[in-house]
C-alpha cells in the first residue's frame, strides 16, 4: 500500500466483524488505521482484527483508536515497524510534535483483548517513540492489553510512552511479557496516573538493555486495591546510571500484592518508589538479584530500594509461594517442577500467572525466513535499522557521517549471523556498535546454544573522529575480525549508547566494553589506530569486565599512538583456557598496555612478544590493582624492543601473583634505569619467573645485574640462545620440545607457541580461514619481524580447542621482522570454498606518468609509448584460466558519460580493446592499451569502474569484483591558472578602487565571475578559471551555503555598526554638528559600499541553499530569509534615496561645448552640495542625476542571474540555464544602453560592454555543454580575458575621474574671470536675474569644507531635469538655481 489504510470497524456492518489483514506491505510513508467506535457501541457486536506480518520501513505505521465491545480482539502480530523519519499520521489522529511507529490512541478495552506479539518496533529518529498510547488506556471487565514478544528500538527515546492514565478495573489485565527493549531512555513511561482496581499488571521476562534512565517509569501515582496484583518476574536490566522501577508519586496498595521474583538489576539498588502498604497489602519478594548480589533479607531488599524491612515477604529462591508466583484469585495451589515454579489455574485463570484474561491464541509463527541486509554505496546521515532475523548484514562503501548505527546481534538470525563491514568510513564523530547479548543476560546464557555463532569482519575501515566498539556477550564459536583499517581521533567522540561509560572524553577509537568472550576470538590485525589528543586513550577496555572463557583476544601487526595505547579501566579476566595476546605491533605512546583495575588469569596465556615502539612514561606492559595468574596460566613478554620500561606490576605488598604458573620475560631490550619495577610473587610450588637476554640501554645484561634493573625475587636466568620450553611454550598445550627448538603442541595447542585457543591469521578482507585440521606439526623459523608469511589450510567453521587433536603433519612457517607497515601474503595449499568468499575489489594502475590517467595521455600526449590500463587482483586470488577472460571485464560510467569522452568514439574504441595478461604476473594481471583518440575531449573528470564476473576469478567468489579509476580533465591547466591570478588581481583592484572612490566603478562584474564558478552546471575548466572570484562573492565561498548567507549579512552588519559608531565618536571628539561628522567619515556611503558588495553573495547563497538537494531546515528558514533580504535591499536603497537624499546633480560648465572625445570620456555632471556627496556618494556617483534610483539596476540584474544560476536543472539541461541568463543579461544590456543612465557615456559603454560580454560567456558555455571542445575552451577563456580588460578599463578610469575631479573641481564648475560675460555677449543675453543667480552658486559652491559644515539641506526642493540643458543660458540655469535635485527629509529630522 502507497497511501493510509482506514479500518474503520466501527462503521462496518454484522454483529461479528472480522477483518484480516496478512503480508502486507506500506510504503511511502503510509500507515495503517484501525478504528473502533467512537462512542459506547451497541451490545451484541464485536470485531475480531487479526493483522498480520506487516511491514513498515517507509515511515509509516500503525495506530489503534476508539472502543471496541466485549469479546472484541485485535491482534498486531509477526510485524515489522520501522521509522527512520518521523512518522507522521492525520486528520483527527494528528499527533502533533509526538510521533511513533505504533500508537494506541483513546483505546478503551471493555471486555476485548488488544494484543501486540511478535513485532520488531524500532524508531530511530530524534525523539522518536516506539508504542505510543495516547490519552489514557481504560480497562474493564476483563479487558486486557498485551505486549508479548515485542522487540522495541530507539535511539535513546521512549520504548513505550504511555501519555495519560491507565485505569484498569474487573479483572483486567495489563501484561508485557519476553519482550526486549533496546537503547531506551524508558523502556515504559507512563505520564498519568495509573488505577488497578481487581486486576493484573505484569511485566515478566522483558530485557532493559543500555537503558539510559530508569527501565520502568511512573511519574504520577499508582494505586492497587480489591485484590489487584503487581508482578515483575524474571526481568533483566543492565543499565548502570537508575534503578529498574521508579514512582515519582507515592505507590499505594490496599488489599493487593506487589510481587517481584528472579529480577536482576547490575545496580545495588533495583527500585526507586515510595510504598505504602495497608490493609492486607503484601510486597512479596524471591530471588532478585541486584549489583551481583543475591538478595536473601528483609535488609538486604530494603538497601537495595523495596521500602521498610518489616513490611517486605521474603521467599527462597526454592521457596514456591502461590502468592508471591501467581496472582491468589485465580489460583489454587503452586507448586516446583523441574526447578521453575508453576501455578495452578482456577476456571477463570489463564496463563502461567494464572491472570484473570488469557491471551488470545495466536497464528503459528512462520519460520523466520533468514534475510539478507545490505548498504552498500551511498554516504549515511540518519540511524538506520537492521531489521529482526538477519542472517547477513553487509555495510561495503559507505560513509558514516555523524551517525552511530547499532547492530545488535541477539535479534538476529537465531542460527547464526555473518556481519561484514568493508570500506567504511568514519566521519564526524561516527561510531559503529556491535552488540552482543547484555551482560546479565548473557551471564547466564553465554555458553548455551541457543543461538549460532557470529563473524564480524571489519575491513579497510576509515575513521577520522569516529570509533568502533564491540560490547555485549558473543556466542560460542564466533568470530570477530578487525583488519587494515586506519582509525583516528583528534577530539572526543561521545559514546551514547554506552550509557555511564566514561571512555568519551578519551577519544578511542576501539572500545571493547563489558565485552565477554565464550569459546569465541577477536583479532585485530593489521590496522593503524591513533588518538591525538592530550590524555587520549587509543584503545579503551571498559565497562564492568572484559571475559574471555577458553577464546581468545588477539592485537597483532597493529600500529598504536596516543598517550595510552591501551586502557583496561575493567577488570580482565581470561579462565578456560583463553589468550590475551599483543604481537608484532609497534606502539608509540606516552604509556603503553595498561590494565588498571587488574588481571586474572587462570589456565590462560596472556603474551606480550615481538612489539617495538617508543614510550615516554611508564611501561610496554602496566598491571595496576590486583595481579593473578593461577593454574598453569603464562605470561609472556618476549622479543619487545622497547624505548622505556617493559614490564609494571604491582608493588609490595600486593605484587603479582603466579600459583603454579609462569612470567617469561625474556629477549626484550628497553632503555631508561630498569627494565621492570613491582613486585612478582611465586605462590606455591609451581609459580616459575624465567627471566634472560635482556637488554638495557643498548647493553646486555648479565645476571648479576638483573636486581639493579628491577628485577626482584627468585628467578630461573635462560641465556640467549638456549632452547626453553618455559621461554617458548604454554606448557599446558606443548608435549615437548623437538631438538630444532621447535614447540610439539599437544591436543589443543596452535601456532608457533602453542596457545591454547586458535587465533586466525586474517588475511585482509577475505574470510577468516579456519583452525588447522587434525594432526599436525608446527614448525617455526624466527626471525625479529612483523611481516607475517605463513601458509594456512583452512577447512572447518569452528574456533574453540576442544574439537581439535595433536598436531603431526602441517607445515607452519614464519618469519617476523622490523618494517614500518605490514603487507601480509598467504599461498594456500588446500581447497578454499571460494564460492562463499566475497569477491575482492580490482587494484586498477595505468602506466602513465604520475600513475592516473588524464586527457592529454589519450590524446596522444607526445609518447610513441602505449599507456596501458592494469587491473590486479589480491593474493590469493588468480584469474581463471578462461581463454575468453576480457569478454568478463566490461566499463560503466559513475555519472553520465560525456559526448565527447567515454560516451563518444573513444569509449567505443575502449569497450573494444583487448585484455591480455601481464607478462611478468599473469595469474594476477589484466592489461589492455588504453586507445589513442584525438577527438577525445572532457570538461570535468570522468570515473570509469571496471566490472568483471565472478567466474572469471579461478573457483569463483561471491558477488562482482570492481574497480574504478579517473581521467582528469586537463584542457588548457596553465590558461586556466592563469586566468584565475589575472582576473584576482584585478579583483582587487577593482575593490580597492570601489573603496577610494567612494564607490566610483563596481566590482559586481567580478563577483558575478563566482557566482559562474559556483554553478551546478560549472565545468572543471571554468571552476579552475574563475576560482578566486568566487572569494570576492564571500570569503566563506568555501564553506556550506549558509555560511556564506549569515557570514555576509554578519560582514555587512558589523561594518555598519562599526562606521556608525566612529562617526559618532568623531562628532562628539571634533563638536561638530551631525553634517559635519557624516561627510567627514562618509557616512552613510561606506556602508552602502559594503552592503553593495555583500548583497550578491546574501542572495545566492540563499537560493542556492534553497535549490540544493538534501536541504534541511535550517537552510530553507535562513534562504528565505537571504532571498527576501536580497529583495527589500534595492527597494530599501531607492526608498532612501527619494526620501533622505538631499543632493542635486548639476552639468559640468560648458559640457556641450567641449570636444566628442571630451564628451564621451568626461562626466556629464556632478553632485553637490559637497556635504551631501560625500555622505551619499556611494548611492549617486556613478548615475547621473534622473537616473539615480537606477543605481541597483546591475545588481537586481545580476540577483535574476544568479536565480538562474543557483537553480539544479535536469540532467543535460545546462544550456537551457546558459541560455536564460544569457537573455536576462542581454535585456539589462539594452536597457543600460537605452536609458543612458551612467555619468558619462564611458560609463555606459562600459557597463553595456560587460552585460553583453557575459551574455556571450553565457552562450559559450551552453555550447561547450551541448558540444564541448578545445575551441570551446578557449572562447570561454578570451571570453573572461575581454571581461576582464573591461573591468580594468573601468576601475583605471573610475581612479582617473575620481583623482580629476577631486583636484579640478573648480575649474570645471564655474567658468573662467570674464567667460561668463562673453558667453552672455554671444548668446543675447544680459539677464540680470541670471548674473544674481549664478553670483549665489558661486557664494554658495566656492568653498569644499566649508560648504561641507555649514550645509543644511532645505525642506523641500522641487527637482528638475538639467539633462536636457543644450544651451549656454540653459547650463546657468541649471547650474545657478541648484536644479536635478531629489526629493529628501532634511538630515535633522
Amino acid at each position: 500500500f502507497a497511501t493510509d489504510v482506514v479500518v474503520d470497524v466501527g462503521s462496518m456492518s454484522g454483529s461479528a466483524r472480522n477483518v484480516t489483514l496478512a503480508n502486507c506491505t506500506f510504503v511511502d510513508g503510509a500507515s495503517l488505521y484501525v478504528v473502533g467506535w467512537r462512542s459506547d457501541p451497541p451490545a451484541g457486536e464485536r470485531a475480531d482484527v487479526l493483522i498480520s506480518g506487516l511491514e513498515s520501513r517507509s515511515g509509516g505505521g500503525v495506530l489503534v483508536a476508539n472502543r471496541f465491545p466485549p469479546g472484541s480482539r485485535v491482534t498486531v502480530v509477526d510485524s515489522v515497524l520501522i521509522a527512520e523519519k518521523r512518522v507522521a499520521y492525520r486528520n483527527a489522529y494528528d499527533l502533533g510534535d509526538a510521533s511513533a511507529c505504533l500508537v494506541v490512541h483513546s483505546v478503551n478495552l471493555t471486555g476485548s483483548v488488544l494484543t501486540i506479539a511478535r513485532t520488531h518496533v524500532a524508531a530511530v529518529f530524534r525523539e522518536a517513540v516506539g508504542v505510543l498510547v495516547v490519552g489514557g488506556v481504560v480497562l474493564q471487565s476483563r479487558g486486557a492489553l498485551y505486549v508479548d514478544g515485542l522487540l522495541v528500538q530507539t535511539a535513546l527515546g521512549l520504548c513505550v510512552s504511555v501519555e495519560g492514565g491507565v485505569a484498569a478495573s474487573g479483572g483486567s489485565v495489563v501484561a508485557f511479557v519476553d519482550s526486549d527493549f533496546l537503547l531506551c531512555k524508558h523502556a515504559v513511561s507512563v505520564r498519568g496516573a495509573v488505577s488497578v482496581s481487581g486486576s493484573a499488571v505484569a511485566l515478566v521476562r522483558s530485557d532493559f538493555s543500555s537503558t539510559e534512565d530508569y527501565a520502568v517509569a511512573f511519574y504520577s501515582t499508582v494505586s492497587l486495591a480489591g485484590g489487584s496484583m503487581l508482578l515483575a518476574k524474571g526481568n533483566v536490566h543492565d543499565g548502570v546510571s537508575r534503578e529498574m522501577l521508579h514512582a515519582a508519586g507515592a505507590v499505594t496498595a490496599v488489599g493487593s500484592t506487589l510481587s517481584f521474583v528472579r529480577n536482576r538489576a547490575l545496580l545495588p539498588r533495583m527500585l526507586s518508589v515510595s510504598l505504602s502498604l495497608s490493609a492486607g497489602a503484601h510486597l512479596r519478594v524471591a530471588c532478585n538479584i541486584a549489583g551481583g548480589t543475591v538478595l536473601s533479607t528483609a535488609e538486604e531488599y530494603a538497601a537495595a530500594g523495596f521500602g521498610d524491612a518489616g513490611s517486605i515477604n521474603v521467599a527462597g529462591c526454592d521457596a514456591c509461594d502461590r502468592d508471591t508466583h501467581c496472582y491468589a484469585p485465580e489460583t489454587s495451589s503452586a507448586s516446583m517442577k523441574d526447578g521453575v515454579c508453576v501455578c495452578e489455574c482456577v476456571s477463570g485463570g489463564y496463563g502461567e500467572a494464572c491472570v484473570s484474561v488469557g491471551a488470545p491464541a495466536l497464528p503459528p509463527a512462520a519460520g523466520t525466513a533468514s534475510s539478507v541486509f545490505i548498504r552498500e554505496g551511498v554516504t549515511v546521515r540518519s540511524v538506520f535499522v537492521v531489521p529482526a532475523a538477519a542472517s547477513e548484514v553487509t555495510l561495503r562503501h559507505v560513509v558514516l557521517d555523524g551517525v552511530s548505527p547499532v547492530l545488535y546481534v541477539p535479534w538476529m538470525a537465531r542460527d547464526g549471523v555473518r556481519i561484514v563491514v568493508q570500506n567504511v568510513s568514519l566521519q564526524n564523530g561516527a561510531v559503529l556498535y556491535v552488540m552482543g547479548v547484555g551482560a546479565l543476560r548473557g551471564a547466564g546464557a553465554a555458553g548455551s546454544d541457543e543461538s549460532g555463532p557470529v563473524e564480524l569482519s571489519v575491513c579497510d575501515v576509515e575513521a577520522l573522529n569516529g570509533a568502533l566498539v564491540l560490547t555485549g556477550t558473543f556466542p560460542a564459536g564466533s568470530v570477530l575480525t578487525v583488519t587494515d583499517s586506519l582509525l583516528v581521533a583528534a577530539r572526543s567522540t561521545p559514546l551514547v549508547y554506552l550509557p555511564g561509560s566514561q571512555s568519551s572524553p578519551y577519544a578511542p577509537v576501539l572500545v571493547l566494553s563489558g565485552l565477554r568472550l565464550v569459546r569465541s576470538v577477536l583479532v585485530v590485525s593489521g590496522v593503524a589506530l591513533v588518538t591525538v589528543l592530550t590524555g587520549g586513550r587509543t584503545v579503551v577496555v571498559d565497562g564492568a569486565v572484559l571475559e574471555v572463557v577458553g577464546g581468545g583476544v588477539a592485537l597483532d601487526a597493529a600500529l598504536l599512538g596516543g598517550e595510552y595505547a591501551l586502557y583496561a579501566s575493567a577488570r580482565v579476566v581470561a579462565s578456560g583456557g583463553a589468550v590475551l595476546r599483543v604481537s608484532g605491533s609497534q606502539v608509540y605512546a606516552a604509556h603503553g598496555l595498561v590494565f588498571g583495575s587488574g588481571v586474572e588469569a587462570n589456565a590462560s596465556a596472556v603474551v606480550v612478544n615481538d612489539n617495538a615502539g617508543a614510550l615516554t612514561d611508564g611501561a610496554l606492559l602496566v598491571l595496576r590493582g590486583s595481579a593473578s595468574f593461577a593454574s598453569g596460566s603464562w605470561l609472556s613478554v618476549r622479543g619487545n624492543s622497547i624505548s622505556g620500561r617493559l614490564l609494571s606490576v604491582p608493588s609490595y605488598p600486593r605484587g603479582a601473583e603466579f600459583a603454579q604458573s609462569t612470567l617469561t620475560l625474556h629477549g626484550n631490550a628497553g632503555s631508561g634505569p630498569v627494565v621492570m619495577d613491582g613486585t612478582v610473587v611465586l605462590g606455591g610450588a609451581g609459580g616459575k619467573l624465567v627471566v634472560g637476554c635482556l637488554t638495557l640501554n643498548g647493553e646486555a645484561l648479565q645476571p648479576m645485574d638483573y636486581r639493579s634493573a628491577g628485577i626482584i625475587g627468585k628467578f630461573r636466568p635462560v641465556a640467549c640462545g638456549v632452547c626453553d620450553a618455559d621461554v617458548n611454550c604454554f606448557a599446558a598445550a606443548t608435549r615437548a620440545m623437538s631438538g630444532s627448538c621447535r614447540c610439539r603442541c599437544a591436543e589443543g595447542g596452535y601456532g608457533r607457541d602453542c596457545l591454547p585457543v586458535y587465533l586466525p591469521h586474517v588475511d585482509g578482507c577475505n574470510r577468516t580461514p579456519a583452525p588447522p585440521l587434525l594432526s599436525h606439526t608446527a614448525t617455526l623459523t624466527a626471525t625479529r619481524s612483523l611481516t607475517p608469511t605463513w601458509t594456512p589450510s583452512p577447512s572447518a567453521t569452528q574456533y574453540w580447542p576442544t574439537r581439535h587433536g595433536p598436531t603431526e603433519t602441517q607445515r607452519v612457517t614464519e618469519t617476523v621482522e622490523l618494517p614500518l607497515t605490514r603487507t601480509p601474503t598467504a599461498s594456500v595449499s588446500s581447497t578454499l570454498w571460494w564460492s562463499d568468499v566475497a569477491c575482492p575489489t580490482l587494484a586498477v594502475t595505468t602506466t602513465a606518468a604520475g600513475g592516473s590517467l588524464t586527457q592529454s595521455d589519450i590524446r596522444g600526449g607526445g609518447s610513441a609509448v602505449p599507456t596501458l590500463l592494469m587491473v590486479a587482483l589480491p593474493p590469493p586470488f588468480r584469474w581463471a584460466s578462461d581463454p575468453q577472460l576480457g569478454t568478463h571485464l566490461s566499463f560503466v560510467p559513475t555519472s553520465t558519460a560525456q559526448p565527447s569522452g567515454f560516451g563518444g568514439p573513444w569509449g567505443a574504441m575502449l569497450r573494444n580493446a583487448t585484455w591480455v595478461r601481464n607478462e611478468t604476473n599473469p595469474s594476477t594481471v589484466l592489461e589492455l592499451a588504453v586507445p589513442v583518440h584525438r577527438g577525445y575531449f572532457i570538461d570535468a573528470d570522468e570515473t570509469l569502474v571496471i566490472r568483471c564476473d565472478a567466474v572469471a576469478v579461478f573457483s569463483g567468489c561471491k558477488g562482482v569484483l570492481l574497480g574504478s579509476f579517473t581521467i582528469r580533465s586537463n584542457t588548457l591547466p596553465a590558461a586556466a591558472s592563469v586566468l584565475s591570478a589575472i582576473t584576482g588581481v584585478v579583483a582587487g583592484a577593482a575593490a580597492v578602487a570601489v573603496v577610494v572612490t567612494g564607490g566610483l566603478g563596481s566590482v559586481l562584474e567580478l563577483q558575478a565571475l563566482g557566482v559562474f564558478a559556483r554553478m551546478p552546471c560549472a565545468s572543471a575548466q571554468e571552476r579552475a578559471s574563475t576560482v578566486s572570484q568566487t572569494y570576492f562573492l564571500s570569503v566563506f565561498a568555501a564553506l556550506d551555503p549558509l555560511w556564506m548567507v549569515v557570514g555576509n549579512a554578519l560582514l555587512a552588519a558589523v561594518f555598519g555598526c562599526v562606521h556608525c559608531g566612529v562617526t559618532a565618536a568623531f562628532q562628539r571628539w571634533r563638536g561638530v554638528d551631525a553634517a559635519s561628522a557624516w561627510a567627514a567619515m562618509r557616512f552613510p556611503s561606506l556602508t552602502y559600499v559594503v552592503a553593495h558588495a555583500m548583497h550578491l553573495g546574501i542572495f545566492f547563497g540563499s537560493v542556492f541553499a534553497l535549490a540544493m538537494p538534501g536541504a534541511r531546515v535550517q537552510h530553507r528558514v535562513i534562504g528565505v530569509a537571504g532571498v527576501l533580504y536580497g529583495v527589500a535591499f534595492p527597494a530599501g536603497v531607492c526608498y532612501f534615496i527619494a526620501r533622505h537624499t538631499g543632493a542635486s546633480f548639476t552639468k559640468y560648465w560648458q559640457f556641450l561645448r567641449k570636444p566628442l572625445h571630451e564628451r564621451l570620456l568626461y562626466p556629464v555632471g556632478y553632485w553637490h552640495p559637497v556635504a551631501q556627496q560625500r555622505m551619499y556618494g556611494g548611492m549617486l556617483t556613478n548615475m547621473r542625476g534622473s537616473r539615480v534610483c537606477w543605481c541597483v539596476f546591475q545588481l537586481s540584474v545580476l540577483c535574476v542571474v544568479c536565480l538562474i544560476a543557483a537553480v539544479h536543472p535536469p540532467v543535460g539541461g545546462c544550456h537551457v540555464q546558459y541560455f536564460c541568463m544569457a537573455a536576462v543579461l542581454l535585456a539589462g544590456a539594452g536597457v543600460v544602453a537605452f536609458t543612458n543612465m551612467m555619468r558619462s557615456a564611458f560609463l555606459t559603454m562600459m557597463r553595456t560592454a560587460s552585460f553583453v560580454l557575459f551574455a556571450a560567456l553565457c552562450l559559450v558555455s551552453a555550447a561547450n555543454h551541448v558540444a564541448p571542445s578545445d575551441g570551446g575552451a578557449r572562447a570561454y577563456a578570451a571570453m573572461v580575458l575581454l571581461l576582464t580588460t573591461v573591468l580594468l578599463a573601468v576601475t583605471v578610469y573610475s581612479v582617473v575621474v575620481w583623482y580629476a575631479e577631486d583636484r579640478q573641481w573648480q575649474e570645471l564648475r564655474e567658468p573662467r574671470r570674464g567667460g561668463l560675460e562673453a558667453l552672455l555677449r554671444d548668446d543675447g543675453e544680459s539677464d540680470e536675474d541670471v548674473q544674481k543667480l549664478h553670483e549665489m552658486t558661486l557664494l554658495s559652491y566656492a568653498s569644499g569644507t566649508t560648504v561641507a559644515s555649514s550645509y543644511r539641506p532645505p525642506a523641500q526642493l522641487q527637482p528638475m531635469a538639467c539633462d536636457t540643458c543644450s544651451d549656454a543660458l540653459s547650463l546657468l540655469e541649471c547650474a545657478s538655481s541648484a536644479s536635478c535635485s531629489i526629493n529628501y527629509t532634511a538630515l535633522d529630522r
